[in-house]
């Protein structure tokens, strides 16, 4: 495996001089930037305890953050810190690295072209899994160690495959193409999440087909153990009731006890997960409107191609959460494809 990575790290072309740490905004510095006296309200408030716990998270990703400075410095010639990045920094920096949690990793690769060097590096593993972090296969969470198999090239190195839109409008606005890339997932729809969402859907060269639904979520393998992973999971309790209908109908007679039962759950839900350099896409219909009139047939499954046509009244198009959104007024169309060439590069595992 190391092999493997080391031969697939020279082709990618991994040799980074110039490192740029983006590192995330704790909630203590967040808020005290927006509130300057937000401590102080809190105190008032008798919250005492909640920044007890605010102040320990900020403290502890601080600390990793200084290990994560001091060990790049031991091993790349120039490193440099910033929590936003511009332009500059962009063409300044041979690799990228998110120092936070998926949250700062996903911020980060909104700014990247495809091609780009992003590696995430968790500074609250006690608090966040970080899927899109570098980890250990042997659950080591010592970034020193992580580090040092970066600099040595000892990693399982990805190209992440992530999501392009490309916008298309009836009057003289024409096409465009949104100058972003969706790194986890697309939510199509409403704004209001208490309105239904109505869209008209074709599924690489299936027939179009309307439906009302609360959504439709399109995911990349990255996407695959985030939004798309819960949206899809079943639990133990549902598990459960199934099979006590198959029970009741005669079509199986086995009855599981519970550690059986939370295994079959895992398995199904972990079943959904697939590889971040999949080109495919997984699309799914939110609780589709399933009636006398509307029959969502086509709601679940993977694509190359997708294309949407907006029915909605406040449509929008929101990439890999709030942060990135745009409107998708009633008649604009939308594809959604994967390339090589807008993926990142990405470490996955260090050993």
């Amino acid at each position: 495996m190391v092999t493997h990575g080391i031969k697939l790290a020279q082709k990618l072309k991994f040799s980074p001089r110039k490192v740029l740490v983006v590192q995330k905004r704790t909630r203590l510095v967040r808020e005290t930037l927006r509130h300057p006296c937000y401590v102080e309200n809190l105190e008032t408030a008798g919250r005492h305890d909640d920044l007890i716990a605010i102040k320990r998270r900020h403290d502890v990703h601080e600390s990793n953050l200084s290990i994560i400075l001091t060990e790049l410095r031991r091993h790349f010639d120039e490193v440099a810190l910033v929590d936003t990045i511009n332009r500059e920094h962009v063409e300044w920096a041979d690799v990228f690295i998110s120092a936070g949690g998926d949250g700062t990793f996903l911020n980060v690769a909104s700014q990247l072209e495809g091609g780009k060097w992003l590696i995430g590096l968790n500074t609250d593993p006690e608090r966040s899994v970080g899927h899109l972090c570098a980890r250990s296969r042997s659950k080591k969470t010592n970034l020193k160690y992580i580090i040092r198999q970066i600099a040595e090239g000892e990693c399982v190195f990805i190209k992440r495959s992530r999501i392009r839109v490309k916008m298309s409008y009836a009057c003289t606005v024409g096409d465009v193409q949104i100058p972003k890339y969706a790194l986890n997932d697309v939510y199509v729809g409403e704004t209001s999440p208490t309105r239904l969402s109505y869209l008209e859907l074709q599924i690489d060269k299936l027939p179009a087909e309307k439906q009302k639904s609360s959504g439709f979520l399109i995911s990349t393998g990255s996407g695959s153990t985030a939004w798309s992973y819960h949206a899809n999971a079943l639990d133990t309790y549902r598990t459960e009731q199934f099979l006590k209908i198959l029970r009741d109908s005669g079509l199986t007679n086995k009855k599981l006890n519970s550690t059986e039962i939370t295994d079959v759950t895992n398995r199904f839900n972990d079943s959904f997960i697939y590889p971040a350099e999949d080109r495919r896409m997984k699309y799914i219909t939110r609780e589709p409107l399933q009636n006398s009139v509307f029959r969502a047939a086509n709601v679940q499954g993977y694509a190359e191609s997708i294309t949407i046509r907006s029915l909605c009244w406040n449509g929008k198009i929101v990439m890999d959460g709030v942060q990135r959104k745009f409107n998708f007024d009633d008649g604009v169309l939308a594809n959604f494809t994967t390339s090589d060439c807008d993926s990142l590069n990405s470490i996955q595992y260090v050993d």
